[in-house]
């Protein structure tokens, strides 16, 4: 598995700053492919019961200007949320279309357990219970075989859980849930959830082999928090395979660790657009117009592997596109470009600046709620062009780095200049204006004062670069010495969030504070 190479879009490749992946990576991506148009964008807060921070979003394009949620819409009506949000209501205008779902009934937090049970038991055996309400597969039991299961589930979900309304309904077989994207009549394309699972190499021990698949999971930025966490139900899975955690899984045999599919419990996204059948795609499209207001969906298919018949489990409004855009396996599909196709098409054919924003420093001032809103500059029309120059000499520790910064602002360049370990800095500069960008190269032989550059090595860049000029040091390279008593882990991990912390707009807001508390502490051991 870590020798397998992801398959990135080329303009967003390494294009994802951290505040932007995981679970935001829906509002980063469909907001980044607007403003890369040239649409004004506007983050803001909107606060939930609970009083917890939803970073929200606008894109304004001349005289129109469209709010979002994640990837949904402000197209997406508030009663098509609602219905959605409600799995027995979306169930029901399912069926009055006519569209396949499970048989099953809703249970009110009135219902008792043995009511539950006694309708079960009439259904028949396998089952699945699931919350009315609740997302990312929380709290959701499939394939429940018998009545001792559900015995002990029900009130699980009901009272620890606290999910008192739930459903009871069939579970359908078959071992391939699918995600369609639909926008209005047209199917996007289609992701298949596999739970979580591992493959054995002959070699390592299945806990070596999740350690091994984490490490690989942490380089997508779609996945950087969704680890597969050894947990109670992952030691079941196992032993019920026949093993151990510390079993050595033969070659090319898959044992699965979790029953449900949910990417954030550690399942991949493999892409099956290709494999979707004509019959998958306009279940897709009936489930989509079957709830009123929807113009946007992802529809959950649970396919019959041995017909190809597929029963729909859930439709979702605001549908997750990370395991689209960044899939563990297959081909990945832009479907950010397409969701902001959907609500500005008379830009869909503008040129897509290759600029990225540091997500970082506009969510830091909505999270400490110094800031209840933030405009991000418009990006600059036209294809950018791009050049690396590499300097070597005596370009390190003479202050060369913070000098071409000043000079690259002045020009209006973005950018940034890294030390390097073998002592050269690199010098990465974009913009427009061709001209510009290659007369730059004169100025970083000419240095500051201190410095004395013997040689210039001049290479295309192509990849995207982010807003702004930034200064980057050598990546130092750890012995084991530096780490204590700490792990490798552990150490790179206190370094990580440091660097956080240090680098948060908070720290540099109150540098005054600490300043004038350490001039305190001195006159207080003087005294």
């Amino acid at each position: 598995m870590t020798d397998t190479k992801y398959k990135w879009l080329p303009h967003l490749e390494d294009a994802v700053p951290k505040a932007g992946q995981g679970k935001r990576i829906s509002t980063y991506t469909v907001a980044l492919e607007g403003w890369r148009r040239g649409i004004r964008l506007r983050f803001y807060s909107a606060f939930d019961e609970e009083n917890k921070l939803k970073v929200r979003y606008s894109l304004k394009y001349k005289d129109r200007e469209h709010h979002f949620a994640l990837s949904k819409g402000d197209k997406v009506t508030e009663e098509a949320f609602d219905i959605c949000d409600d799995k027995d209501l979306t169930k029901k205008y399912l069926s009055k279309a006519g569209v396949p779902v499970p048989l099953g009934k809703k249970f009110s937090p009135e219902a008792t357990d043995e009511e539950i049970l006694e309708y079960a038991n009439s259904l028949g055996y396998p089952l699945v219970l699931k919350p009315v309400s609740a997302n990312g597969g929380k709290g959701v039991f499939a394939n429940v075989q018998d009545e001792d299961v559900l015995k002990g589930a029900i009130p699980y979900v009901r009272k620890e859980l606290e999910y008192p309304e739930v459903i009871v309904e069939t579970h359908v077989p078959g071992e391939k849930e699918f995600r369609v994207i639909v926008i209005e009549d047209r199917v996007l394309g289609a992701m298949h959830r596999i739970p979580a699972n591992v493959v054995g190499d002959g070699k390592q021990t299945i806990r070596q082999l999740i350690a091994s698949k984490n490490a690989f999971r942490k380089k997508n930025p779609h996945l950087t928090s969704r680890m597969i966490r050894i947990d109670k139900e992952v030691v079941y899975m196992v032993e019920q395979a026949g093993y151990t955690l510390d079993s050595v899984l033969e070659k090319d045999k898959r044992i699965y660790l979790r029953v449900q599919s949910n990417l954030s419990n550690g399942g991949d996204s493999v892409d099956v657009t290709n494999e979707l059948s004509p019959e998958l795609e306009k279940i897709a499209r009936d489930a989509t117009k079957a709830i009123p207001g929807l113009a946007q969906s992802g529809v959950d298919i649970i396919v019959n592997d041995e017909d190809g018949s597929g029963v729909v489990i859930e439709v979702n409004s605001r549908p997750g596109l990370g395991g689209h855009l960044f899939p563990m396996e297959g081909t990945p599909r832009d479907f950010a470009k397409e969701f902001i196709d959907f609500y500005f098409p008379e830009t869909a054919n503008d040129e897509r600046s290759t600029l990225y924003f540091d997500f970082n420093s506009i969510v830091e001032p909505l999270k400490t709620r110094s800031a209840a809103m933030v405009e991000l500059p418009l990006a600059p029309k036209g294809k950018l062009y791009g050049k690396k120059y590499t300097l070597t000499g005596e370009v390190q520790k003479v202050g060369y780095r913070k000098w071409v910064k000043r000079e690259a602002l002045k020009r209006g360049l973005n950018g940034f200049a890294k030390n390097e370990a073998d002592g050269s800095v690199s010098v990465v500069v974009a913009s427009p204006d061709k001209n510009l960008v290659e007369k730059f190269k004169n100025v970083c032989m000419r240095g500051p004062e201190k410095a004395d550059v013997h040689a210039i090595i001049e290479e295309e860049w192509t990849k995207p670069i982010r807003l702004g000029f930034r200064t980057m040091a050598a990546k130092k390279k750890l012995k084991s010495k530096d780490y204590g008593n700490l792990s490798k882990a552990e150490y790179k991990k206190i370094a990580r969030k440091y660097d956080q912390i240090i680098n948060s707009t908070s720290w540099k807001i109150t540098a005054p504070i600490r300043k004038a508390l350490d001039i305190l502490k001195k006159i207080a051991k003087k005294r």
